[in-house]
């Protein structure tokens, strides 16, 4: 398992305070922001049935919603911004 440094923890090192167990993964995934920024390639890290962690670069700033996709926009799910620490960012799934 690589080791990604967040700050001063590393991000596989930080406390669990999920509700439900996720599914460590290396994913490739894309996200749309909204009509006028395309979609931005990125990483799911770790994923359950209602969220998401992922790894995301060259962004400085990220809405509070969102959608992702894992088949190109074929189908996508609709996000919500939990939290964010460096490069890698918590996501709610909702329906």
């Amino acid at each position: 398992m690589a080791e990604y440094a967040v700050g001063a923890a590393h991000f596989y090192d930080m406390p669990n305070r999920r509700k439900t167990v996720r599914t460590t993964v290396c994913l490739p995934a894309r996200l749309l922001f909204g009509a006028n920024r395309g979609p931005y390639d990125c990483v799911v890290r770790d994923v359950t049935n209602s969220g998401a962690g992922l790894e995301v670069h060259d962004l400085k700033v990220i809405p509070m919603h969102f959608e992702m996709s894992f088949d190109n926009f074929r189908t996508a799910r609709k996000c919500r911004l939990i939290w964010r620490s460096g490069n890698f960012i918590g996501v709610a799934f909702e329906d």
